[in-house]
C-alpha cells in the first residue's frame, strides 16, 4: 500500500491595503458626482442629436440677402401647455445679425397690452413708436422690437431677459403688472409652481435644459388629456385659478413680493449691462368698467338687510339723478361695510355725477384695487413701479396720468379703452407718444429733424384696423368674467365704414394676412374713386412694413389716377430706395416730372433709368423715345434727333422713332 504524501499546511493569508484617506475621499467624489456626470453625457447627447430642445427666443433668418433674427413666434410653448390653452404669440419681428453704428435697437417686453391686443401690426404702440422716431431722425435706422406676450408676467420678462440682453439693445421699455396673478407661473394661475419667486426662477432656468425638456414633455404626455369644451373658452378663462384674491390677503401680499423682486432683479442686470430702460406705470378701465367680482358684507341679518336697503335707494335715486341723495344713501352702506368692490364703483359713479372728479377717481381706483378677479393690477403695483425707477436710475413713463388727461373728468375709460385694460388705437398712439417724448428727453439720440411734430392721432390707422380689433374682442366681451350675453360675429356692428366687416370676416376666419385686407379695403376705395382713403389704406402697411416697396408704389399710382404728378414724383422717389426695379420707377418719375413741365429734370432722370440694368429691350426702347420727346420739349430737337438716330440703329423697325424722326427732320422744299 502506497504511503500517502503529507499535507501542506496553507499559506496565511496576507491582510488587503487599507485605502487611504485621499482614496477614500476620490472614491465618495466619484460616487456623488457620477449621476451628475451621467446627466451631463445625457445633455450632452440630447443636444448633440438636437432633440428635445427648449423653444428658441430668436431664429436665424434672411432678408433681402442679409442675414437676420427674428422672433420665435410660439416661444411662450416654453411656459404653456399647447394641450390645454391657447399659447399665445409673440409678434415675429426681424432684426439684422450685424447691428451698424446707424441702427438704433429698442425692446419692448411686458403681457397683452405691449403685443397690441386685440389690434393688429401697425397699431400697437412699438411700431407706431417707430414711425415717429423714423420721421424725428432720419439719418438712424430704428428697430423697435415688440417681445411682448399675452398672458404672460414679470417670471417670463426675467427668463427672457439674457437673451433680450445678448441682441445689444440700445434701450428697454417695459410695461407690465397687470398679468402678475394669472399670467403664467402666477400666484393665481391655472399654469403654475405655487408662490415661491425663487423656486419659480430656479426652474426656468432649469428649463433652459434639453433634459428638463425631456422631462416636461412626458410629464405632460402622461396628464390625461382635458376635456373637450364644445365653447372653447378665452385665454382669459384658460389661465385663471383662484377667483377670489382679497386685497392684502397672504397671496396678495406674496404676489407684490415676487412682482418686486422680480422687477428688482430686471432692472438691476440692466444697469450691470449698461442698457437704459423706460419703465411705465400701468392704466386700466376705471370709469366704465364695474368691477369683475365683490366681496360680499360681512354684516349680521339685520345690519345687512340695512345695508341692501341703502345700497337700493342709492341706485334708484342715482337713475332719477338725484345725487347727492343717491351718495349720502351708498355712504349709509358705507358706513355699515365698506368692503364691497362694486359699492366702490357706485360712489364713484355718483361722484361723477355729481362732477366731483377728485372723489370719483378714488372710488374707482378703490373699487378696481378691490375686485376679486384681479386682471387690472392695484395702485400698490403702480407706487411699486414707480419706487423701483427711482432707486435704480431708470426713466419712469406716468402713462396713466397721460392717458386720464385725455380723458373726461380725467377718468379714463370706453373713451380710450376697449375692454378692462387694453387701449383703443387712439389709447396705443398715446403710449407711443409718451416713450417717444421720453427717449427725445432722453438724450440717447441726436440731431432731430427740426421741422417734424407728432400728429394728434396714430398713423394710417383705417377703419378696418378698428374692427379687425373690435370685432376680435366681440365673444370675449360677452364672455365670463365679463358679463355673459349669447353674441356672434353676425352681431357686430361696424366701427365706420360697413364695407370692412366682409374683408374683416375674411381677414380673421380664413385668409389671414393682413396686408392684403388693407389693399383689398384699398380696392373698394378705389372703385368709389375715393383715392385719399385708399391712400390710407396703402400708408398703413407702409407704417407696419417701411421697406417695402408696394404700399407707395401704389399710393403713387392713385395719384396717377388723379394727375397730381408732383404727389406720384414724391412717392415714387420714396419707393426708388427700396426697389430692385431702379430703371422702370426712374422711367416713371420722369414721365411725372415731364407731366409738370420739369424738362431738363425728366431728361436727366430718364439719362439715369438708361443706365439701369432692370430695364428689358423693349423698356429701354421706350425710355429712349420718351428721352427724344423730352429733349424736343426742351428746345434741343439735335439732341432728340441724335437719340431717335440710336435707338433705330438698335432697331430699325421701330417705327415710332421713325415718323418722329421726320417730324423733327422735314424734308427740303
Amino acid at each position: 500500500m502506497a504511503k500517502r504524501a503529507p499535507r501542506r499546511k496553507p499559506a496565511a493569508l496576507k491582510p488587503a491595503p487599507q485605502p487611504s484617506a485621499l482614496q477614500k475621499r476620490l472614491f465618495a467624489a466619484a460616487l456623488i458626482l457620477m449621476p451628475a456626470v451621467l446627466l451631463a453625457l445625457a445633455e450632452g447627447g440630447l443636444r448633440l442629436f438636437g432633440v428635445f430642445a427648449p423653444e428658441a427666443f430668436v431664429r436665424a433668418t434672411t432678408k433681402a440677402g442679409k442675414p437676420h433674427y427674428q422672433l420665435n413666434q410660439w416661444v411662450a410653448k416654453r411656459y404653456f401647455d399647447p394641450a390645454r390653452v391657447t399659447v399665445p404669440g409673440m409678434q415675429p419681428d426681424l432684426f439684422v445679425k450685424h447691428k451698424g453704428p446707424e441702427v438704433f435697437r429698442i425692446f419692448c417686453v411686458g403681457g397683452s397690452t405691449t403685443a397690441g391686443f386685440p389690434f393688429d401690426c401697425q397699431v400697437p404702440f412699438p411700431v407706431q413708436l417707430r414711425y415717429l422716431l423714423a420721421q424725428t431722425y432720419p439719418q438712424r435706422r430704428f428697430e423697435v422690437i415688440n417681445a411682448g406676450i399675452s398672458a404672460v408676467n414679470s417670471f417670463t420678462v426675467v427668463d427672457l431677459l439674457p437673451e433680450i440682453l445678448a441682441h445689444q439693445p440700445d434701450l428697454i421699455i417695459i410695461y407690465m403688472g397687470h398679468n402678475e396673478f394669472y399670467g403664467a407661473y402666477g400666484s393665481a394661475s391655472t399654469v403654475s409652481l405655487g408662490q415661491n419667486g425663487k423656486l419659480i426662477r430656479a426652474y426656468l432656468k432649469l428649463q433652459k435644459l434639453h433634459l428638463v425638456q425631456m422631462l416636461r414633455r412626458l410629464i405632460l404626455w402622461l396628464r390625461p388629456a382635458p376635456n373637450q369644451d364644445a365653447r372653447k373658452p378665452s385665454l382669459m378663462a384658460d389661465v385663471i385659478g383662484d377667483q377670489a384674491i382679497l386685497l392684502g390677503s397672504p397671496k396678495y401680499q406674496r404676489t407684490l413680493t415676487n412682482f418686486r423682486d422680480n422687477l428688482d432683479l430686471i432692472l438691476r442686470e440692466c444697469a450691470r449691462r449698461g442698457v437704459p430702460v423706460l419703465l411705465s406705470n400701468l392704466f386700466s378701465n376705471l370709469r366704465d368698467l364695474p368691477p369683475f367680482a365683490s366681496a360680499p358684507p360681512d354684516l349680521p341679518p339685520a345690519s345687512r338687510a340695512v345695508y341692501e336697503q341703502a345700497i337700493a335707494a342709492g341706485d334708484s335715486l342715482r337713475q332719477l339723478r338725484l345725487l347727492v341723495e343717491s351718495e349720502n344713501a351708498y355712504r349709509t352702506a358705507w358706513l355699515l361695510d365698506s368692503s364691497a368692490a362694486v359699492l366702490w364703483y357706485k360712489r364713484g359713479l355718483a361722484s361723477a355725477g355729481r362732477g366731483d372728479s377728485t372723489a370719483a377717481r378714488h372710488f374707482f381706483t378703490g373699487a378696481k384695487d378691490r375686485d376679486l378677479i384681479r386682471f387690472r393690477a392695484s395702485e400698490e403695483v403702480n407706487h411699486l413701479i414707480a419706487a423701483l425707477a427711482q432707486q435704480h436710475g431708470s426713466r419712469f413713463v406716468d402713462l396713466d396720468s397721460r392717458l386720464a388727461q385725455r380723458s373726461p373728468q380725467g377718468l379714463l375709460g370706453n373713451n380710450l379703452l376697449v375692454d378692462h385694460l387694453h387701449p383703443s388705437p387712439t389709447g396705443y398712439y398715446l403710449m407711443a407718444t409718451g416713450f417717444y417724448d421720453a427717449i427725445r428727453s432722453g438724450g440717447w439720440l441726436a440731431d432731430p429733424a427740426p421741422h417734424f411734430q407728432p400728429a394728434d392721432d396714430p398713423y394710417y390707422v383705417t377703419d378696418l384696423d378698428w374692427d379687425i380689433g373690435l370685432m376680435k374682442i366681440l365673444e370675449m366681451t360677452h364672455r365670463w368674467p365679463f358679463p355673459e350675453k349669447p353674441v356672434a360675429l353676425d352681431d357686430y356692428r361696424p366701427y365706420g365704414d360697413p364695407a370692412t366687416v366682409p374683408i374683416v370676416r375674411n381677414y380673421l376666419l380664413a385668409e389671414n394676412v393682413w396686408s392684403r385686407a388693407h389693399y383689398r379695403m384699398a380696392e373698394v376705395y378705389l372703385q368709389r374713386r375715393d383715392f385719399e382713403r385708399a391712400r390710407r389704406e396703402y400708408l398703413a402697411v407702409s407704417v407696419f412694413a417701411p421697406d417695402d416697396p408696394y404700399p407707395y408704389q401704389q399710393v403713387a399710382k392713385t395719384f396717377e389716377l388723379e394727375g397730381a404728378w408732383d404727389q406720384r414724383e414724391a412717392y415714387l422717389w420714396k419707393t426708388l430706395p427700396l426697389s430692385e426695379q431702379k430703371g422702370m420707377l426712374l422711367y416713371q418719375i420722369a414721365i411725372a416730372q415731364w407731366r409738370q413741365k420739369k424738362l431738363n429734370a425728366a431728361c436727366e432722370t430718364m439719362l439715369a433709368a438708361l443706365e439701369q440694368v432692370d430695364l428689358n429691350r423693349q423698356e429701354r426702347q421706350n425710355a429712349k423715345f420718351y428721352l427724344a420727346g423730352f429733349y424736343a420739349d426742351a428746345g434741343e430737337p439735335a439732341k432728340a434727333a441724335e437719340t431717335l438716330t440710336g435707338l433705330l440703329r438698335e432697331d430699325p423697325n421701330f417705327q415710332p422713332a421713325r415718323v418722329f424722326l421726320q417730324k423733327l427732320r422735314p424734308p427740303a422744299q
